[in-house]
C-alpha cells in the first residue's frame, strides 16, 4: 500500500462502495455482529457515513425513526446530495434547492426528535460529522441547536450583526418563539429587514447572497409560526407594518413637486410626480438624489415583488384547496397590494360561492352570506364551480362586469376523468407525445414538480400523501441534441407505501391540475413546428370566452360546433378551428392569415391577466371574419372566392 492506502482509508472506501446484497437484512447483520465489540454508536456512524446501510441498521437496532433521522441530517447539510432528492422528498415538502439554501423543516425535526428521544438524537448529532468531509454538517447541527433552544435570541442577533454568518441568519428564525408569538415574530421580521437594508453597503455578489439568506430565514420563521407558507407570514407582518408605508401613498411635496405611489385596480403600481396638479413624465433631475426618492423607490420595488409573490401564492392556494379564516381574509383586504387581487376572485364557504365584499360573500346572483372571523373559506377552483352548477353564471358575471382575474380561475381548463381511465391505475391520455427535455423541465419546475435524475418527473402532494409521476424513456438532464423523450403513462402512488392508486381514488382537484400541467407541456414543449391539436378542456374554455366576446361586440352571425366557430359573413361563410386557429372557407380552401390578435389589442377582452396569445389570436380571427365586409387586406381578399 502507498500514499493514502492506510487500513483506515481502505476500510472506509470499502464501506462506501459496498451495497447490501439481496439476501442481506437485519438478521444477517445480527449474525455477523455476534461476538464482536462493535457498539451502537459505531453502527450509527456507519449509517451516517454510508447511507445504503441505514435501513438494515435501523432494523437491527430496532430504533424507530433512525432512517428518518439520518436523512434529516443529510438533508440539512450545506451540500445536499441531489441524487437523494426522491428519498428526501418522502419526508419533506421542501425542495432540494431550498434545503441547500438553508430551509429547515421544523415538523420533520420534531417528528425525528420525538421518535428517537433526546439520548438517541444526541448520538445522531455526534455522528453527523461522518456524513461528508469538511464542516458541511455543522449547519444541520446549528439548526438542531436553534430549535432545542441552545441558541439564545439576543446573543444570536449580536453574532449576526458582528459576523453576518448566513447559516446563523437561517437558524435565527428557528429559536423557540416567546410567549407573545406575534410580537416576537414581528420583532424578528424587522430585525431581518434591518439586516437586509444594511446589506446595501456591500458589493453586488454579497448583497445577493445575503438577500437569499433573509428569504430562507423568513421561510423558517413562517414554519416556526405554523404558517403553511412564507407569503402568508409576510402578508401578516406587512399588514402589521402597513401604517409605516401609508405615507408613501399620500402626496409628499419636494420643492414644488408632489410625489406618491399610485396603485390601480389591476395592482399596477407607479410613482407619480405632479407639479401644479399636472403629472410629469419623469422625475426632475434636481430631486434624483433626494433621500425620500430613494426610500419611495425601494417601497415601490417591494410592492411589485409582493404582488408577484401574492399572485403566485394565491393560485397555489386555489390548487391546493388551502383554507383561510375569515379574519385572515379581512386582514389581507387592508393591504393595498393584495386587496385588489382578492376582489376579483370567487371564494367558497361551505356550499356558498361568491366574491368577498365587506365581510360577506356576494354571489353572482347578488345573494349575500355573512363571513364570520372563524369561518373557513377557500379560493374556489373551477372544479368547485363545475360541481355547483354555477360555472356558466360566474363566467357571464366576469364578462358582464369586465373583471380581470390575477390568474385563470373562472376560465381555468378543467380535466375530468374519462371512462377509459376509471378503474385503472394509469392514464395514457398523453402517451406518444414527444417533448423537448429542457422546456419540459423548465415548465414543470414552475408548477412545483420535482425533477429527479433517477426517479424522473414527480409532483408530491404531502397533505393527501400522493405522488403524481410522469413516465417517459428519458434523461431529463441530457443535451438537447439527443433524441427527444416520448411521454408514456401518468400514474399516482401512495407517498408512504409507493403502491399505485386507482385513478378513481385520486382527488378530482389533484387529477385536473396534474393533467393541466402535462397538457401545458404537450402544447408548449412539443417537438415540431405544428402545434398539437388543443384538448377538449382548452377548446371549451376558448368557446366560452369567444361566445361572451361575440355578445360584447353584438355579433349575431357566429355559431359553434364541438370544435369550430362557424361564421356567416357578407362575402362568404367560414369555419375556424378553436384549437389550431386554422380558417376554412365553406365550399372553398383554407385561408392563410397571419396572427392578427395585435390588431385587436385592447378590444378583445380576456378575463385573466395570464398571457394567452392563442386564445387572443383565435378571438381576433373570429372578429375579423364576422365583419368580413370591412376587410381591406388584399392578401386575405384574394383568398376569399
Amino acid at each position: 500500500m502507498g500514499g493514502n492506502d492506510t487500513k483506515k482509508s481502505v476500510l472506509s472506501h470499502l464501506l462506501k462502495v459496498c451495497y447490501p446484497a439481496e439476501k442481506d437484512n437485519s438478521k444477517e447483520l445480527a449474525k455477523k455482529l455476534k461476538g464482536t465489540d462493535i457498539t451502537e454508536q459505531r453502527l450509527i456512524e456507519v449509517a451516517m457515513y454510508s447511507s445504503q446501510w441505514i435501513e438494515i441498521i435501523e432494523g437491527y437496532l430496532g430504533w424507530k425513526g433512525l432512517v428518518s433521522g439520518c436523512y434529516y441530517f443529510q438533508a440539512h447539510m450545506s451540500d445536499v446530495d441531489r441524487n437523494k432528492g426522491g428519498l428526501i422528498a418522502k419526508y419533506t415538502p421542501i425542495s432540494i434547492d431550498d434545503l441547500m439554501d438553508g430551509a429547515f423543516d421544523i415538523d420533520w425535526f420534531n417528528s425525528v426528535y420525538k421518535e428517537l428521544g433526546a439520548k438517541r438524537f444526541e448520538m445522531l448529532y455526534d455522528s453527523a460529522k461522518y456524513i461528508s468531509d469538511g464542516a458541511k454538517h455543522t449547519r444541520a447541527r446549528m439548526f438542531a441547536d436553534a430549535v432545542l433552544g441552545n441558541l439564545k435570541l439576543k446573543e444570536t442577533e449580536k453574532k449576526i450583526e458582528d459576523k453576518r454568518n448566513k447559516d446563523l441568519v437561517a437558524s435565527y428564525s428557528l429559536i423557540p418563539l416567546l410567549k407573545d408569538k406575534q410580537k416576537d415574530a414581528l420583532h424578528r421580521y424587522q430585525f431581518l429587514q434591518k439586516f437586509l437594508k444594511e446589506s446595501k453597503k456591500f458589493g453586488a455578489q454579497r448583497r445577493a447572497s445575503e438577500a437569499k439568506a433573509i428569504n430562507i430565514s423568513l421561510e423558517n420563521l413562517s414554519r416556526n409560526m405554523g404558517y403553511s407558507d412564507v407569503t402568508r407570514l409576510i402578508w401578516n407582518m406587512e399588514t402589521e407594518l402597513i401604517n409605516e408605508m401609508k405615507e408613501y401613498f399620500e402626496p409628499k411635496k419636494l420643492d414644488d413637486v408632489d410625489v406618491y405611489i399610485k396603485i390601480d385596480d389591476l395592482v399596477q403600481s407607479e410613482i407619480i410626480y405632479e407639479k401644479a396638479g399636472k403629472e410629469l413624465k419623469s422625475l426632475p433631475t434636481k430631486l434624483k438624489k433626494d433621500k425620500y426618492i430613494e426610500a419611495i423607490k425601494e417601497v415601490h420595488k417591494n410592492l411589485k415583488e409582493q404582488y408577484r409573490r401574492s399572485r403566485k401564492m394565491l393560485e397555489e392556494a386555489m390548487e391546493d384547496g388551502t383554507e383561510f379564516y375569515g379574519y385572515e381574509i379581512e386582514n389581507l383586504m387592508t393591504n393595498p397590494v393584495i386587496a385588489p387581487i382578492l376582489k376579483s376572485l370567487v371564494f367558497k364557504m361551505g356550499n356558498d360561492l361568491g366574491y368577498y365584499v365587506d365581510k360577506k360573500l356576494k354571489s353572482a346572483k347578488k345573494k349575500s352570506v355573512a363571513v364570520k372571523d372563524d369561518s373557513l373559506l377557500k379560493i374556489a377552483h373551477c372544479f368547485d364551480l363545475f360541481e355547483s352548477g354555477e360555472w356558466a353564471t360566474y363566467q357571464k358575471d366576469i364578462f358582464d362586469r369586465e373583471l380581470k382575474q390575477p390568474f385563470k380561475q373562472v376560465f381555468r381548463e378543467l380535466y375530468i376523468k374519462t371512462v377509459d381511465e376509471k378503474g385503472r391505475d394509469k392514464s395514457l391520455r398523453y402517451a406518444g407525445h414527444q417533448v423537448q427535455p429542457s422546456k419540459t423541465v423548465a415548465l414543470l419546475k414552475t408548477r412545483r414538480w420535482i425533477i429527479d435524475g433517477q426517479k424522473g418527473l414527480e409532483k408530491v402532494y404531502y397533505k393527501e400523501n400522493i405522488i403524481a409521476k410522469i413516465f417517459a424513456l428519458a434523461d431529463w438532464f441530457s443535451p438537447a441534441d439527443i433524441e427527444a423523450p416520448t411521454l408514456e403513462e401518468v400514474q399516482f402512488f401512495d407517498r408512504k407505501t409507493f403502491k399505485p392508486i386507482l385513478i378513481d381514488d385520486v382527488p378530482d382537484l389533484i387529477f385536473t391540475e396534474v393533467m393541466r400541467d402535462i397538457d401545458l407541456v404537450v402544447s408548449v414543449a412539443h417537438i415540431g413546428d405544428v402545434d398539437p391539436e388543443a384538448n377538449h378542456s382548452t377548446i371549451e374554455m376558448r368557446k366560452a370566452i369567444i361566445e361572451f366576446n361575440c355578445k360584447l361586440f353584438k355579433l349575431k352571425n357566429v355559431t359553434f360546433t364541438e370544435n369550430h366557430a362557424l361564421i356567416k359573413g357578407e362575402r362568404a361563410e367560414y369555419s375556424i378551428h378553436l384549437g389550431s386557429g386554422l380558417i376554412h372557407q365553406k365550399a372553398g380552401s383554407a385561408i392563410n392569415v397571419l396572427p392578427v390578435h395585435s390588431q385587436h389589442r385592447g378590444r378583445v377582452f380576456l378575463p385573466f391577466i395570464d398571457d394567452d396569445p392563442k386564445t387572443a389570436e383565435i378571438m381576433a380571427k373570429v372578429l375579423l371574419f364576422a365583419q368580413d365586409d370591412k376587410i381591406k387586406d388584399v392578401f386575405i381578399l384574394e383568398q376569399i372566392k
